[in-house]
Parts: C-alpha cells; sequence; structure tokens
C-alpha cells in the first residue's frame, strides 16, 4: 500500500490537505475541508441518496456547530474521500485540546448517539477498502495526540459502516437496541411487547383515560414545537433536580441547539416533537428523529407528583410507536444504552464500536491511563458490596449538592460515552 500526501490543487479551494492511499487499481484521495457549509449541497446529495445516521444528516451538524463548537473548544473538519474523481465518503470530525491533549475525535460534542460517514450511493467497501480509506483519512488529518472515532454502529441501515470494519475497531460494553414496526398500527403494542408489559401499559392507559381531555400530540408548527420544548425543558430540570443529578441541557449552548434543531423545519424534518396531555397539563414529551425509514428516540421528560403513577414517560413512548408506524416507519430505535424498561419491548441489540489510535506520546499515555481504570473498575466490581457503598456515596453527595454538576477534576480525555449529554429516552418513570 503507498500513501502519498500532496499539496492541495487549486479546485479544491476550500480543502486544506489531498492524500492519495492506493492498493493495485483502488486509489483513494482524501481531502481535509473546514469550511462545512461549502459542502452543503454534496453532503444533501450524499444522505438522501446513499447511508448515513440520523446524527451525521447535515441538519442536525450545522445546528451543532452554530451553537455548540465555539462553547466546546472544538475546530470542525470534515474529510471528503474520492475515488476516480467521485466522492466515496463525508466523514465529519473535530478537533479539541483537552488538558493540554489534542484529539481527533467524531463530531458528536455530546448530542449524537452514533458516530459514522455519509456514504455515497454503490455498493459499500470491503473491510481491505475501508482500511485503505482510512489510511488516506489518517495522511490528511491535523496533528494531533489521539484519534478517537466512540460509538460506531456495525451497519448504516442496508451497508456495513466502513468504519466498523478496520481492523482497529473493538467492541464496546455499550450496546445500542430496537425493533421493527410491522404490520397493523393498531396491533403494534401487543405483537412487539411481552405479556407483562403490554399488560402494565394497559392498566396504566386505562388509568390515565379517567382523567378529562387525555391526547396525544405530534408537533406540526413552529408555536407548538417551540411551546412543547419549553415543557420539556422544564419537566427535564425538575426530574433531574430530584434526583440529584446534573441536567446536561444546562450546558452552554445545548438549549439553543436543541431549538434550533427543532424548529429547522418543524412536523416535518429531521426533528420532531411529542406531548402527552390531560386535564390541560401536559404531563410527557419528547424528543427524537425520523431518517431512513426509523424513528430514534433523543430526549424524553414527564410530570411529576400525581401523574408519576401512570408512568407518563412510559405511555408517551408508547405512543410514539403507534405514531411512527401509522407515518409508515419500519424501525423504532431506542438508540444507546440498556434501560431496564427497554427489555419489555423485546429489542435487538446490537453493537457499538471504537476506533482509538494514539498519534503521539500523550496519546499512548491516555490510552494507557484508561485501560489501567478499566481494570480498577472491572476489580471494584468483582467486590459488589463495596461497589454499592461508593455508589451510595457519589449519589449522597449529587444530592447534597443539588443539580450542580460535582468539581471533580475531569480526565485528560473523557472515556467513550462519558461526554453523552442526552439521556435517550432514558428517565421514564
Amino acid at each position: 500500500m503507498n500513501v502519498e500526501a500532496v499539496p492541495i490543487r487549486p479546485r479544491d479551494a476550500v480543502a486544506d490537505f489531498v492524500s492519495q492511499a492506493s492498493a493495485g487499481s483502488a486509489t483513494y484521495e482524501a481531502v481535509l475541508h473546514r469550511d462545512l457549509a461549502s459542502l452543503a449541497p454534496l453532503w444533501r446529495r450524499l444522505q438522501e441518496a446513499g447511508a448515513c445516521t440520523a446524527f451525521q444528516r447535515i441538519e442536525w451538524v450545522l445546528a451543532l456547530v452554530a451553537h455548540l463548537s465555539a462553547t466546546r473548544g472544538a475546530e470542525p473538519l470534515v474529510v471528503e474521500v474520492r475515488r476516480g474523481g467521485h466522492p466515496v465518503l463525508l466523514l465529519p470530525l473535530a478537533r479539541r485540546r483537552r488538558r493540554g491533549v489534542r484529539i481527533v475525535e467524531a463530531l458528536d460534542l455530546g448530542v449524537c448517539d452514533y458516530t459514522a460517514p455519509v456514504l455515497a450511493p454503490g455498493p459499500a467497501p470491503s473491510p481491505a477498502e475501508a482500511e485503505r480509506i482510512w489510511q488516506a483519512v489518517r495522511a490528511v488529518l491535523p496533528r494531533a495526540d489521539l484519534i478517537r472515532l466512540t460509538r460506531l454502529p456495525g451497519d448504516l441501515g442496508p451497508v456495513a459502516n466502513p468504519l466498523a470494519l478496520l481492523a482497529g475497531a473493538r467492541p464496546l460494553a455499550l450496546t445500542r437496541s430496537g425493533f421493527a414496526l410491522e404490520g397493523d398500527p393498531e396491533t403494534l403494542l401487543k405483537r412487539v411487547c411481552s405479556a407483562s408489559t403490554h399488560r402494565d401499559l394497559m392498566r396504566r392507559s386505562k388509568r390515565l383515560d379517567r382523567h378529562a381531555d387525555v391526547r396525544f400530540v405530534a408537533a406540526t408548527d413552529a408555536a407548538e414545537v417551540a411551546d412543547l420544548f419549553d415543557v420539556l425543558v422544564a419537566q427535564r430540570r425538575e426530574r433531574f433536580r430530584e434526583i440529584g443529578r446534573f441536567e446536561p441541557l444546562d450546558e452552554p449552548g445545548m438549549i439553543a441547539f436543541y431549538r434550533a434543531a427543532a424548529l429547522a423545519e418543524p412536523g416535518t424534518g429531521l426533528v420532531r416533537v411529542f406531548g402527552l396531555q390531560a386535564e390541560g397539563e401536559w404531563i410527557a414529551t419528547a424528543y427524537g428523529l425520523v431518517h431512513g425509514g426509523a424513528f430514534h428516540g433523543v430526549l424524553l421528560a414527564m410530570a411529576g407528583g400525581a401523574w408519576r403513577a401512570t408512568a407518563p414517560g412510559l405511555l408517551i413512548a408508547s405512543r410514539i410507536m403507534v405514531w411512527a408506524r401509522r407515518e409508515g416507519l419500519t424501525y423504532f430505535d431506542f438508540t444507546v444504552g440498556a434501560q431496564p424498561y427497554k427489555a419489555g419491548f423485546r429489542p435487538e441489540e446490537r453493537p457499538l464500536f471504537e476506533i482509538a489510535e494514539a498519534a503521539a506520546l500523550r496519546g499512548r499515555l491516555v490510552l494507557a491511563g484508561e485501560h489501567a481504570a478499566a481494570s480498577a473498575k472491572a476489580a471494584l466490581e468483582r467486590h459488589p458490596a463495596l461497589f454499592e457503598r461508593l455508589r451510595t456515596v457519589v449519589r449522597w453527595l449529587r444530592r447534597r449538592r443539588g443539580p450542580k454538576p460535582l468539581h471533580i477534576p475531569a480526565p485528560a480525555v473523557a472515556p467513550a460515552g462519558a461526554e453523552h449529554t442526552h439521556a435517550s429516552l432514558e428517565v421514564l418513570r
């Protein structure tokens, strides 16, 4: 294999660097871009005709960059890979410096459940081709100590994710889950739920229906989206305060980001916002993404007090499932995590992968430290009584400190998933 870096040609005015990786007749050219807006027309063509996840759609990424990149000290980068002059993929990345460590990572900034390229239509790259693509990408990246891409799904719908095919991709303990949406929407829940979960849903639905003016709403205009989003934020803040946890939406730029993404194409675009109302009060709200025939759960909140007995979070989630099937969607994605309630819907778990490559001594030290920390945690978990006592102390401290995060010095680089800021359909009851 030959990897060659060459100066940028004049036609690539928005790019900085080009590399080529070749083996036999397969030659890939990588181009580093820093101007995302100039790539928008190509990006939109690829996401519509090719394959990507909802979290790499241009609408989501542009809102993310506008509201979060500056506050998080991230420099957005996009690597375009071509073959024979034709685009093969776009890979959204970011470069940040944390405690002196230079990191190139996915353009995630805590609001993307998955990391993946935006693939052009056509056959997916083979494992050997994926390695050559990665070599071309590596050659154009700016200087860094560590390169980390985490939460890589193994597939992008019908095609394989080439990043997950790399020899260096390792499975994470974190998984994703979901289930197919098939058949009559009116009998969907009976088919997908376990018998006990279905009985529980029916019982709680009947309890809710005793109240006046019960209605489920999928917001269709800007005013309705904005109102429901404000309710969602208020409900989440109250719930996180109750359980003594910091509300990630209160980090700088977060609320503005989610609001802007929701209002970009209210009711018809990528983001959808929902509400469940009873007796004139919104008792649950939710925020999700629709892409490629799938619904992806992102944010969920609910009222407390007397409404808690009806499990409004669970009820709105089940109504969204039925709504999604009525809309012709074919997959309900719980996204990341293995919260216990998900088991009642009998989802299929799928693996997620990570690439972590040290590019300098500091990067090697970071990875060595993470390995040592993981080993220590595993050893601690082999002593459940001690582990539980420590967790109890941490929870007590959180309650004492209120909703603000504990001021514990952060590691140089957060472990995989540690910066993830939205709780994907996490707090249901």
